[in-house]
């Protein structure tokens, strides 16, 4: 009966052991192609950052035409 026990604790351990392993970063995170267009701000129905593991940060916004617009990260300079 105790060898029963264990073997349910050890498969209990390794479930949540499992559950609890970080996600792999998503690519449709990440932008490939970026759009070097204007946007109009009245366009703009949402703005999200590029995941910190993507090669090139942007942001992904959304417009009532386009589901996703790639716009690259700007750096700004104090002048």
């Amino acid at each position: 009966m105790n060898r029963v026990f264990l073997v349910l604790g050890f498969v209990l351990i390794m479930a949540l052991y499992s559950g609890a392993t970080p996600l792999a970063p998503n690519p449709e995170d990440c932008c490939f192609n970026f759009f070097t267009g204007k946007i109009p701000p009245k366009n703009i129905l949402n703005i999200k950052k590029t995941g910190s593991h993507c090669s090139q940060q942007g942001f992904i916004v959304t417009t009532p035409k386009h589901a996703s617009l790639c716009v690259p990260q700007v750096e700004v300079s104090g002048n």
